[in-house]
């Protein structure tokens, strides 16, 4: 699927989407994307011929395969017509008369699953590509122009076993605009996209679940921007991931104003069923992959989480969000020297329901104030293994080893949590010791040091005991425990944590060392 994917996107983007003041013809732009395709492991044949002012490329067939060791991915996608004709001032427009269709073959690795009969998984797809591009700029320097365009895709089922592992799914994006580009004048080749679309959309087929439910879903978002920057290496690569992964550079942000999807169960099961929408407001994705290493940075606005169903209190809950946000980075290409990884989380002013406060605090002892958490991680690690090899890949796991990778240094930047009138802030530092781990396949001895500061956390311990949560005996032990690490801090209801975990495993709480 996720090749299919690849495939089919990779199709739109090179040929829907170079700058100007010189002349391009339908020979340079047919060229430009063989070139394009090449890069990027896929190899392109076709029937060429000239009608008058217009090329004329029928029955375009391009490979892609990604080996993955034991198992493999190849896709097929064939263009039955494509078109690129001479317009006045240089120009060349081109467009597809007839939609492109692929299929992907995945090599299922010998014994994924004993009773399995097929050895291959098969997914098919169609896609239709409405609108006709602009071509303008120079041959090693093109700009791709195309306004109110439409994409569609159609993914049939995906079976196995005649058993049904996906279903299938219809997309479309809807009023398309903007620019691409195409620039093979320096080392590497580069592409730049600013591109706006009116409507992303897609739904799956209805499928059905073992106990005989229905299930419906989908996503709408409104208002899609993508802007970005790609460098392809030059020359044809005897291996597509390493060169889109070890060698390229993808430096990509996509915006929507809004954003909704759904989920729907039916069920004949009296009391069954359930209903579930989410909607969100301004949300991006950024993602990067550069030096081997691949990063993405997420967040929604205004986030709104509804479920329905005759077995939910009330018939009804509802979540609401201010923001929720991820952000990841992780190297993927071998080393010597120690490199940088880091993930976050954050949701901001998570508001409950009513009804889970009812349930939690029947008798209203605990502040109802919105929730927030944030955590980050950041720090250094040692990786000896291509991550994206499949041949180094199959090799380590032939050695028996369990991790390819070594955590060196970890940091938290920033720590929070605020819940119930209470709160938690810190950051921490440290790194992992060049030492037998205690425990045969654990990690190694850490060393470092954590910060926090906690407001109103005994004032919660007390509340949770009036209102029944937490039994008394707990309680105790909880606040006997703050004694043990914390110390008042300078406001009222303030408490105060350094905690330093040293070398030689001792653990000291703000200056006094622990007897464990």
């Amino acid at each position: 699927m996720r090749s299919l994917l690849s495939a089919t996107a990779l199709t739109a983007l090179c040929l829907s989407a170079t700058p100007m003041f010189a002349d391009v013809t339908p020979e340079d732009v047919w060229g430009a994307y063989q070139e394009m395709m090449a890069k990027t492991g896929a190899t392109p044949t076709a029937e060429v011929e000239r009608d008058g002012d217009t090329l004329v490329v029928r029955n375009m067939v391009y490979d892609m395969t990604m080996d993955m060791g034991a198992s493999s991915v190849s896709s097929t996608t064939t263009a039955p017509e494509i078109r690129f004709q001479e317009r006045a001032g240089g120009t060349v427009a081109m467009w597809f008369p007839a939609p492109l269709t692929s299929v992907s073959v995945t090599q299922v690795e010998a014994g994924l699953d004993d009773g399995m009969e097929d050895e291959t998984i098969e997914t098919r797809s169609t896609m239709r590509l409405d609108g006709t591009s602009v071509v303008s700029g120079a041959p090693d320097d093109m700009l791709f122009t195309f306004k109110d365009s439409t994409v569609e895709m159609v993914n049939d089922p995906v079976m196995m076993d005649g058993e049904m592992i996906q279903p299938g799914l219809s997309a479309k994006v809807a009023g398309i605009s903007g620019t691409y580009s195409i620039d093979r004048s320096g080392e590497a080749l580069t592409s730049g996209i600013d591109m706006t679309a009116a409507a992303l959309s897609y739904e799956f087929d209805e499928m059905e679940t073992e106990e005989g439910d229905l299930v419906d879903m989908g996503f709408t978002a409104n208002g899609m921007t993508v802007k970005g920057q790609v460098m392809l290496a030059q020359g044809e690569p005897d291996d597509a991931m390493q060169a889109l992964v070890g060698q390229s550079d993808v430096d990509v942000n996509l915006g929507f104003a809004d954003s909704s999807t759904f989920v729907a169960v039916t069920s004949d099961e009296p009391n069954s069923g359930m209903d579930i929408k989410a909607t969100s407001g301004q949300s991006t994705l950024g993602l990067t992959l550069k030096g081997g290493a691949i990063g993405y940075d997420a967040t929604a606005g205004d986030v709104n989480i509804t479920v329905g169903g005759p077995q939910i209190p009330g018939g009804q809950v509802e979540v609401a969000m201010k923001e929720y946000s991820t952000a990841l980075l992780f190297p993927l290409a071998a080393s010597d020297a120690p490199q940088p990884f880091e993930a976050k989380i954050g949701l901001e002013e998570v508001v409950l329901p009513e009804i889970a406060w009812m349930i939690a605090d029947p008798s209203g002892q605990l502040p109802h104030d919105p929730a927030s958490l944030r955590l980050a991680f950041e720090g250094t690690l040692e990786n000896g293994v291509n991550l994206f090899d499949a041949e180094a890949m199959a090799a380590f796991e032939a050695s028996g080893e369990k991790m390819p990778f070594a955590l060196q240094t970890l940091e938290l930047p920033e720590i929070f949590l605020s819940l119930a009138g209470a709160s938690i802030a810190g950051e921490g530092a440290g790194k992992f010791l060049d030492k037998e781990p205690a425990v045969a396949g654990g990690m190694p001895p850490f060393a470092g040091n954590l910060s926090l500061k906690l407001v109103g956390v005994a004032d919660l311990i007390s509340n949770l005991t009036a209102t029944g949560i937490l039994p008394a005996e707990q309680a105790m032990s909880a606040q006997m425990m703050l004694g043990l690490f914390a110390r008042p801090g300078d406001a009222a209801g303030e408490l105060v944590s350094e905690i330093e975990m040293t070398e030689d495993g001792q653990i000291i709480a703000n200056g006094q060392p622990l007897p464990f």
